[in-house]
């Protein structure tokens, strides 16, 4: 580069488009990943939440099988005379079993005199109840019976170890609670004694947890009654390792308790390739953006090692004609090693895109069922993202290639052409376009380009529009006295300041009021090349009353397409 080219701004250009493309691709790509994470932490949420619903409702469900029945033997008690009480009630607490009451040790029925007798009891568990002789209840059991007698409720003790389990192993003695039921006459008006259920906590819970799904959980239980002192009582599964840091906390009540379940994963809340398709996302999208910021920089560098052997050679035409022709040579074979690596590495990238666009959709198909509505819109955006990227790769592909397409010319029925160009596009529009068409000519020209000169000018007129209106759109034509024919595309969209009319033909410029609205700014690079190719010209004014009128000129020379003497061969031979 020359320093009139660093005066002119013009080395800078390149890098800063590539890191824009670049800065502009990591945050898209990043903020995908990020909503992939988040919708996986909410997978995982809901997952813990249904394992730590079905813990508690086990948890509860055994809670209510020892209440139930304490209460059932209470009005058995006291439905009968004292006498008769001992025997209805051995006989009912004959039919208990380990099976229906897991983790229970005994059960006793307490006389209401001052020593609290034992009047009858019997253990569930086989062994005997507290140990053999009944010697008073424990402080925690006093306070328990007491609150018992008052409220005419169920009430539980404070969790202590049974005396029956003292005498074992510190490391096989368990935390247990003692269930008191009081009894009254069958008319509620006696008060006859209690019904006492005791209640091993870590044998209880093993057993409530031993079936179903819970083994895929670890759980602890704790008395919280006391929220200043709180007393961890028992514990599920508590050797397996938890597969995940989630944790969940549930109440469950006992009696007058207050108790806490604290749940955790024992296996993946989400499979393993879930687990990592956000960080795949992150780096394929990372290497995807890299490499098209890379494409960019080359091709803009590239044209402009172009541009400027260019200018240097026609500084130097009059001094060595010789010299001017060896630099358009060497310009063409340039552009053509351009339009070549352009089309590879669009080739390159589009395989890429593609697939992530049909992992996308994948995903959508095979875990959709297991996502919130939000995690598949995430995903729904990155498929967006993506062919919005594949559209950027073909865009950049039909720029550098336009100049290089074989010109095949032959007589073009514009009325037909523009017809098609506009039902292609109000079939895609959200809002529905008015577009007027008037007479226009049968010119001769490449059918293929011409097309894609005239749908890119229709496409800009019907997007380019304030939010929320409807484009209204005139194509019309005029000739004028040496056989060239002026296409104009009219619109009412947001226009183009004055100041912008000559610039917004070259490659990835983009005005100011185009902000928001999508395009790669080499749509209109690409006309201005095809028009070019004609041997005509391209421009844009601005409409009275609001919008733009783009233009372009082409020749009528019905006769002269293949003479060799039409501007579009004369063009191409220049």
């Amino acid at each position: 580069m020359t320093m009139r080219d660093l005066v002119r701004g013009r080395t800078w250009r390149g890098p800063a488009l590539a890191s824009t493309v670049l800065a502009l691709g990591l945050a898209a790509t990043g903020a995908g990943a990020l909503a992939l994470h988040s919708a996986e932490n909410d997978h995982a949420a809901a997952t813990l939440r249904v394992r730590a619903g079905a813990t508690q409702a086990a948890v509860t469900a055994a809670v209510a099988r020892y209440t139930a029945t304490a209460q059932d033997l209470a009005m058995v008690a006291g439905n009968t005379s004292t006498a008769a009480a001992r025997a209805d009630v051995d006989a009912s607490l004959a039919r208990l079993s380990r099976g229906a009451l897991p983790g229970a040790h005994d059960v006793r029925l307490i006389a209401p005199d001052a020593g609290r007798s034992a009047v009858t009891g019997r253990t569930v568990d086989g062994g005997a109840p507290g140990g053999g002789r009944w010697a008073g209840p424990p402080p925690e059991v006093a306070a328990a019976m007491d609150v018992a007698h008052d409220s005419g409720q169920i009430a539980v003790s404070a969790p202590h170890v049974l005396p029956h389990d003292r005498a074992l192993a510190e490391a096989r003695q368990q935390l247990s609670f003692v269930i008191a039921a009081p009894v009254h006459s069958a008319d509620g008006g006696t008060f006859r004694g209690w019904v006492l259920f005791s209640l091993r906590s870590g044998d209880f819970l093993a057993e409530a947890l031993s079936s179903g799904t819970h083994a895929t959980v670890t759980a602890a239980l704790a008395d919280v009654s006391d929220p200043a002192r709180p007393v961890d009582v028992a514990s599920w599964n508590a050797d397996t390792a938890p597969a995940d840091p989630e944790t969940a906390t549930l109440p469950v009540a006992l009696g007058q308790r207050q108790l806490m379940l604290t749940v955790r994963p024992g296996t993946p809340l989400i499979g393993e390739a879930q687990r990592h398709l956000d960080t795949v996302l992150l780096t394929g999208g990372a290497l995807l953006t890299l490499a098209l910021s890379v494409l960019i920089l080359v091709l803009v560098m590239a044209q402009e090692r172009a541009v400027t052997a260019a200018r240097l050679a026609l500084a130097d035409r009059r001094a060595d004609a010789d010299a001017l022709r060896l630099a358009q040579i060497a310009l063409r074979e340039r552009e053509a090693e351009l339009a070549g690596f352009s089309a590879l590495a669009a080739d390159k990238l589009q395989t890429p895109l593609t697939n992530v666009a049909s992992y996308a959709d994948l995903l959508i198909e095979e875990a959709g069922p297991q996502l919130e509505p939000a995690s598949l819109g995430f995903l729904d955006h990155i498929g967006r993202s993506t062919q919005r990227m594949l559209h950027v790769v073909d865009e950049l592909l039909a720029y550098t290639m336009a100049s290089e397409a074989p010109l095949r010319l032959e007589p073009v029925d514009l009325s037909q052409v523009a017809a098609e160009v506009v039902a292609a596009h109000v079939a895609v529009s959200a809002t529905l376009p008015s577009v007027d068409i008037g007479p226009l000519p049968v010119v001769t020209a490449d059918a293929a380009l011409l097309r894609q000169l005239l749908d890119h000018l229709v496409g800009n007129a019907v997007t380019y529009v304030r939010h929320g209106t409807a484009a209204r759109v005139t194509i019309s034509a005029r000739q004028d006295a040496n056989g060239w024919w002026r296409i104009e595309v009219a619109d009412r969209g947001i226009g183009i300041p004055a100041e912008h009319h000559h610039r917004v033909f070259a490659p990835f410029y983009r005005t100011p009021a185009a902000e928001g609205y999508p395009g790669t700014g080499l749509g209109l690079a690409t006309c201005r090349r095809i028009a070019g190719l004609h041997g005509g010209q391209v421009g844009v004014e601005s409409n009275p009353g609001g919008g733009s009128v783009f233009w372009f000129t082409v020749f009528d020379g019905a006769s002269d397409h293949q003479s060799g003497e039409h501007p579009a061969f004369l063009a191409h031979r220049a």
